[in-house]
């Protein structure tokens, strides 16, 4: 599968997404994903979209072993910084091509349909809201030629490009149910890399960095503990790229069978860990004991639970 992609990149981009590489002062942290889009891309991600069709670089960048260009992963895209005779380019490889998602050409007379438009450089339609969003955001100068119609894949409604699959997401609100695919993480993982390569990185700059979401975990000492026994709670605190959090608020609501307590725990220290020491008597054997904790930082609010077994 590798050897049958690589084969594709050297020679298949969509010529037009192809542009002079203007180097930044610096590159772009994104927190959301825990990597730094590179300098030599920034200009050319801007252009192109953005975080909207692109989505948020997945891998810092990094030096492809078998071709030696300088390239970076997003949810939806791969950019190359390659040299093309005596030009710095940055381009970006057709994924919808390299995956696979070539269908036949429409026969003749299915090319004609009302809320469609047809290409005949690919033989296939675009239709209705799919349409719309190819023609809001760049059309096939972005996503190249449509090179399927729009079918079911694992129960969703999709479509290919040269560059690109569209997905349709009826439950998502009003407005926003195309939506662009994840063919860059599709195609890293088809491509072998080290997987190492999708772990977050702090950025160089602390200053930079933004917790906003909150991955709170609750565990116990003792799965089953006696009638009248302690048992230690554990919290631990990790933000959307699961680093730790440090200096959280944690409330612990204890459900046992005769009475609710309500604790505060200390503030998650510096591997983003609360704990605490429950001591209880008398406790009905047979029954659970339900832990709700509520974890706050900043204006994030998020809550989880777990629970514990009285047996004897």
């Amino acid at each position: 599968m590798r050897n049958l992609i690589r084969t594709g990149l050297i020679f298949s981009a969509i010529a037009v997404l192809a542009g002079p590489a203007r180097a930044q002062a610096s590159g772009r942290y994104y927190p959301e994903t825990g990597h730094t889009l590179d300098a030599h891309f920034v200009d050319f991600f801007d252009e192109h979209g953005g975080v909207e069709i692109l989505g948020y670089p997945i891998t810092d960048v990094f030096v492809d072993p078998e071709n030696g260009y300088p390239i970076q992963y997003f949810e939806n895209a791969r950019l190359e910084h390659v040299r093309l005779g005596a030009e710095t380019v940055v381009r970006m490889p057709v994924l919808g091509e390299l995956l696979g998602g070539w269908d036949a050409p429409l026969p003749s007379g299915q090319r004609a349909a009302s809320g469609c438009r047809y290409f005949p450089e690919s033989g296939h339609r675009i239709c209705f809201a799919f349409l719309d969003f190819f023609e809001r955001h760049g059309g096939s100068e972005l996503f190249g030629y449509p090179i399927s119609e729009f079918k079911f894949e694992n129960g969703r409604v999709v479509q290919y490009f040269q560059g690109f699959r569209l997905d349709w997401h009826p439950e998502a609100s009003d407005g926003s149910q195309v939506q662009v695919a994840p063919l860059g993480l599709e195609h890293f993982i088809a491509m072998g890399y080290d997987p190492n390569l999708l772990r977050s990185n702090p950025p160089q700059d602390m200053l930079q960095y933004r917790v906003i979401e909150l991955r709170p975990l609750v565990s116990v000492r003792k799965p089953v503990v006696q009638s009248s026994d302690s048992q230690r709670v554990f919290v631990v605190v990790r933000d959307q790229n699961l680093m730790p959090v440090q200096d959280a608020g944690v409330t612990l609501n204890v459900k046992f069978a005769d009475q609710e307590r309500v604790l505060v725990m200390p503030r998650s220290d510096l591997a983003g860990i609360s704990q605490m020491d429950l001591e209880f008597e008398h406790q009905p054997p047979g029954r659970s004991v339900i832990l709700e904790v509520l974890v706050s930082y900043n204006d994030l609010q998020v809550s989880t639970r777990d629970s514990f077994l009285v047996w004897w």
